[in-house]
């Protein structure tokens, strides 16, 4: 079974009773890499009252309530992560306190609804692992190849232009080399097998 990512940084936000709750969702390679994106987090919504967050990479997790009642935000938001089935991610619900205390519950249920909100509307990916075929070829071959890639699920990145066009294939392994057999002057520089993300249309 693939798994389920955060397929770019994406927000919701939630105002109750003029508390604004803002969701943040992230994608995140390794926990080494959670105060970076907090930091992030902090500089785009400076001076909130709290940023709790949960993090989910593979089996290591990581959560805080950052100053909210002990157990009242971290473990629910994480919790939110399991139910989904989201894997490298970080969830962080900003709150900017605007002045009416909600009570334990309903301030639990509320950065529940705001990271619910994310968790139901976002967009995801999964993972999948593709050929990557670096190759070099004319510019009329690669006019034709490109045409022809336009309409298929090959990715091309890392386009470079000079006496030659070189370029990177992502994709199914026998539909790269079906495109290539159109381009008699294609060669390979490198091939390898790469996991990438592919966004999941709902």
């Amino acid at each position: 079974m693939s798994l389920l990512l955060p397929y770019e940084t994406q927000e919701r936000e939630l105002v109750v009773l003029g508390s604004r709750f803002i969701a943040v969702m992230m994608p995140l390679d390794d926990l080494s890499q959670l105060g970076e994106c907090l930091s992030w987090i902090e500089e785009r919504y400076p001076k909130a009252t709290h940023y709790p967050y949960a993090a989910k990479v593979e089996a290591k997790e990581k959560m805080s309530d950052d100053g909210e009642p002990s157990r009242s935000t971290g473990i629910p938001l994480l919790s939110l992560i399991h139910q989904k089935g989201v894997d490298h991610i970080l969830l962080c619900v900003v709150r900017y306190f605007g002045g009416t205390k909600l009570g334990l519950s309903r301030l639990t249920r509320t950065y529940r609804e705001a990271a619910g909100l994310l968790l139901n509307e976002g967009v995801f990916a999964e993972e999948i692992e593709v050929e990557e075929r670096t190759i070099s070829l004319s510019y009329g071959d690669f006019e034709r190849l490109k045409r022809k890639i336009e309409e298929s699920d090959i990715m091309m990145e890392n386009v470079e232009y000079g006496i030659s066009v070189t370029l990177t294939l992502l994709g199914n392994d026998k539909m790269i080399s079906a495109f290539l057999e159109t381009a008699p002057s294609a060669q390979l520089i490198s091939s390898k097998k790469k996991k990438t993300k592919r966004r999941i249309i709902r």
